[in-house]
């Protein structure tokens, strides 16, 4: 189900995922959110997160983003995002998120590093 306020893409850019993330995420919309990360987790461990649409981050969407970490460091895969606009970018910046995550300025930039 779409809920108002987010739309989430996915498409297969081997060997990733790439999950769009369009709109806010917050606890209103993470469930729409945590099924397209769980079906992506279904075809592939490397999972790479498109922010570039992304306008709002709150707790509940680092909590997404942390557990596709985990799941995939336990499943021989990786966690990426991309072009993370600056509100984005600074939450996962002040949780230490950037710490373990890659952040890529660009989509090119992740497929081809």
């Amino acid at each position: 189900m779409q809920m108002p306020g987010l739309q989430v893409l996915t498409d297969r850019h081997d060997p990733y995922v790439v999950i769009t993330v369009l709109g806010d995420v917050d606890t209103t919309t993470i469930a729409q959110l945590q099924e397209h990360v769980e079906h992506a987790r279904r075809i592939s461990p490397h999972l790479l997160f498109d922010l570039a649409g992304m306008t709002f981050m709150d707790s509940a969407g680092i909590r997404v983003l942390l557990d596709a970490y985990n799941h995939a460091r336990a499943n021989q895969g990786t966690v990426a995002v991309c072009s993370p606009r600056p509100s984005p970018r600074k939450v996962m910046e002040l949780v230490g998120l950037t710490g373990y995550i890659p952040v890529h300025d660009s989509l090119t930039e992740a497929l081809t590093s």
